[in-house]
Parts: structure tokens; sequence; C-alpha cells
């Protein structure tokens, strides 16, 4: 969804799920910590059968490990620290931002007043210097004086992160030929 933030998600979770309120309702998430959560929001707002996978996927992963049990999760496992992703299956079921290649690695754009966390190959991460956009480019090799400046700047219009939807590819479409 087009959300800035978790919370904000929320409401636009009821609206799609308007009119389903008796309907089965599975919930899986990283650690569970957000499943908690909507689950308790979704039975509040008359939803009558909320399950969740207890323990995330993380806990997931370590059961079907130790029990040997066959993998049903497809991909890799965002999670909130520097790793940005866990291996739970080999499977790559997302594609590079920028070129669109498959590829499962999480990254937050190098220009630190943009940060933007999007999916890179390592071809493009090279390519690309570790940025989302030639601007952030511009950035990054900018004095170290006049990076503050812009990341100042940035903090005074309260936009710290950039959650919105953005379509990276067409940022380098010059480069394309």
């Amino acid at each position: 969804p087009e959300a800035e933030t978790f919370r904000d998600e929320l409401p636009m979770v009821l609206e799609k799920l308007k009119g389903q309120e008796s309907r089965k309702v599975l919930l899986y998430c990283t650690g569970g910590i957000r499943c908690e959560k909507t689950s308790a929001y979704l039975k509040h707002h008359g939803f009558e059968d909320v399950n969740q996978l207890h323990g995330g996927i993380i806990d997931y992963a370590r059961q079907i490990d130790q029990e040997n049990l066959p993998n049903k999760f497809h991909g890799v496992n965002f999670v909130f620290d520097e790793r940005l992703g866990e291996e739970i299956s080999q499977e790559v079921i997302s594609e590079c931002h920028q070129c669109g290649q498959p590829s499962a690695r999480h990254a937050n754009c190098l220009n630190k007043a943009c940060n933007l966390l999007f999916i890179q190959c390592e071809e493009c991460e090279a390519k690309h210097e570790g940025c989302c956009t030639p601007q952030c480019i511009d950035v990054t090799q900018a004095p170290e004086e006049e990076q503050i400046e812009i990341r100042r700047k940035a903090k005074e219009t309260k936009r710290y992160h950039r959650h919105s939807k953005v379509n990276l590819r067409d940022a380098f479409s010059k480069e394309v030929n």
C-alpha cells in the first residue's frame, strides 16, 4: 500500500477487507510483533476469526530447520536490522528496482538525506554507487559540508524517509540506449 508508516497502513487494510469480517484471516510478520498489533486492531473492528503465525517468519524458519519440515516460504524475509534480509529459501521472488533483474538484496540509498530502502542488485550497486537516483549520486559526491547542509534542510522539512513508491528505473532511463 501507499503508506508512510505501519500505522497509516492499518486503515487501508480495513478498507481492503471491508465486508469480509466473517472470513478467516491469517497474518504472518517478520517476528510477530506487528501481527499482534494488527490482530488486536482487526478484532476491535469486528473481524471474528483472526489468526497469526506465532513467532513470525523468523521462528517459522527456525522450526522448519530444526524439525526438517518442508519449507512453504518463498524467498528472503525482510528484517529490521543491518542484515535487511534473512534467506528462508534460495528462491528469488523480487527484482532490482533499477534494472529489473532478479535480486533479493535490500539496500538503503547511500545518500544519507534520502536513505530510501529499495532492492538493488550487485551490478546496479556498483554502477550507481549504492544510490537510488542520479540526484543522490550527485549528493554523495558533493563536499561533506554540502551534504551536511542538505541533510539539515531535509530534517527541517520533517521528511526523514521516503516510503512512497518510486519508479527507480525511470530515474536512470536516460542511460538506456
